[in-house]
């Protein structure tokens, strides 16, 4: 299964990621509201920089099968502005050489969306976020296990053995484009 060779054969990257975010602070007592806009910067320059190229590169056939309609969050940036700081920030471009790249970099924008449901339900709890909203942390709301369970299930199902390579080169470039990203 696809899925299951992406998560063991780019833990090392997913942790350096989480590293460089300073992930293991949010479920500290003393993280900020600098800290939460460095974060969400990393995202939006993340999504501002694939989604699209991503979208554009999965066939009709994926748009159906993964509902791309309901997983677009770029827009959600537009209701945390006060949050973002991307004056001096450039995050480049990501090549994307085929569809099964475009599906392992999207298996790294989706899977963001799990630790974000975490993210946002820790921070709504401290009092330095009181009254926050967290629209890009909670883009799918209660529907998140589902929708991430839907890309799992296709990816798994659809994917030939053939592909499997691409699609973990799309996902290790995802990582190293996060992992370039300025601090």
């Amino acid at each position: 299964m696809i899925s299951e060779i992406l998560k063991n054969q780019t833990k090392e990257l997913h942790d350096r990621v989480e590293q460089k975010f300073n992930s293991a602070k949010i479920f500290e007592e003393n993280y900020t509201p600098d800290d939460y806009s460095k974060l969400l910067t990393y995202n939006y320059l993340f999504l501002r920089s694939c989604e699209e190229p991503v979208f554009e590169s999965l066939s009709e056939n994926f748009g159906e099968l993964l509902a791309l309609d309901k997983r677009r969050k770029i827009h959600l940036f537009d209701l945390e502005k006060e949050h973002l700081n991307t004056e001096k920030h450039s995050a480049g471009e990501i090549c994307i050489n085929s569809e099964a790249e475009a599906l392992g970099i999207m298996y790294v924008m989706e899977g963001s969306t799990l630790g974000g449901n975490m993210i946002a339900k820790k921070l709504e709890a401290s009092d330095s976020f009181m009254g926050s909203k967290f629209p890009y942390f909670r883009c799918y709301g209660d529907r998140t296990g589902s929708m991430w369970k839907n890309f799992k299930s296709v990816l798994d199902e659809v994917i030939s053995e053939d592909d499997h390579g691409d699609v973990l080169k799309g996902a290790e470039k995802a990582y190293h484009f996060l992992l370039r990203l300025p601090d």
